[in-house]
């Protein structure tokens, strides 16, 4: 997979597992690539489509395969899960008070509008996330 013109190696590498298992899951399920047009978001408009932080939708998700949050082999992760995790990494950082990741969809920093609550289980799961890492 090429990595593209703005590659850069991280510091840290957040565990793919658990974004595989716990993170990704989340976004989908509060449709943040579709959009929920009962929001007023445009259908499609949001993460698959509107904005640089790219999701991709793909089936079956990585996710649906987490037995106790064992992932299959990594040959077996599709390269559309891999760009999810690549993207999300990016928007990622050890202290979740500070990433983007966690401060748009809980309207700390910048977004269209409020995807969960700051003290929600999902913003929980991302807050678990930074601390799921190894450094480079």
């Amino acid at each position: 997979m090429d990595p593209g013109a703005d590659f850069a190696v991280a510091d840290i590498v957040f565990d793919e597992k658990y974004f595989y298992c716990k993170v990704e899951p989340v976004l989908f399920a509060s449709s943040c690539g579709s959009g929920d047009p009962s929001k007023g978001d445009a259908q499609g408009g949001c993460h698959f489509s509107a904005t640089a932080y790219r999701l991709t939708d793909y089936m079956p998700r990585v996710g649906d395969s987490c037995g106790g949050g064992v992932v299959p082999g990594a040959s077996s992760v599709p390269q559309a899960a891999q760009r999810n995790y690549q993207t999300s990494q990016a928007r990622m950082k050890r202290d979740p008070d500070l990433a983007p990741l966690l401060q748009r969809p809980t309207l700390n920093q910048f977004h269209p509008r409020k995807i969960f609550e700051p003290n929600s289980m999902d913003a929980d799961a991302i807050r678990q996330w930074a601390t799921q890492f190894s450094s480079q």
